[in-house]
């Protein structure tokens, strides 16, 4: 009898482990491509700020959507109406980042990434704090980008 308690206990034991674990698991998801993920994001910056529009966009899905300041565009509409003026800005106006967070879950990986952006567009001097947010799929091609939000505000006055 005292065997069978001790059996009992050792798998309710070890039944709460593994829901802890699953529980914990859930919680933070593990992005075994973290690396491929941030280096595909990054990969977007650098070829903004290297003026490569083609670069740019081949790092976004046909589907692709950029989402900012209230409005939705699609990829092509990125490329014709708002492409070239976050190339220049991303040229003229140096960004640091400050924190980034990797999440993946299969073939779809994101990233939360936090900048301070300061410097100077078109005479106006610009000291903000923004925020991404980019969703990735794994391709055949590497990891690329399906959406991307951005939002920013005024950095606090030191």
């Amino acid at each position: 009898m005292k065997t069978n308690l001790q059996t009992c206990a050792m798998t309710l034991l070890a039944s709460g482990c593994l829901l802890l674990a699953a529980g914990l698991s859930r919680a933070e998801p593990i992005a075994p491509d973290a690396t491929a993920i941030t280096t595909a994001a990054a990969d977007f910056h650098k070829a903004l700020s290297a003026g490569k529009p083609d670069q740019v966009m081949a790092l976004l899905q046909p589907d692709a959507l950029i989402v900012e300041g209230g409005t939705v565009q699609t990829r092509a509409e990125y490329q014709s109406e708002h492409l070239a003026a976050d190339i220049a800005y991303a040229r003229a106006v140096p960004s640091t980042q400050r924190s980034a967070v990797v999440r993946q879950e299969g073939d779809v990986g994101w990233v939360t990434c936090t900048f301070s952006v300061t410097g100077k567009f078109h005479d106006k001097v610009i000291n903000d704090l923004a925020a991404e947010t980019m969703v990735l799929t794994r391709t055949l091609a590497g990891w690329r980008i399906r959406t991307i939000h951005w939002s920013s505000h005024k950095a606090p006055k030191e």
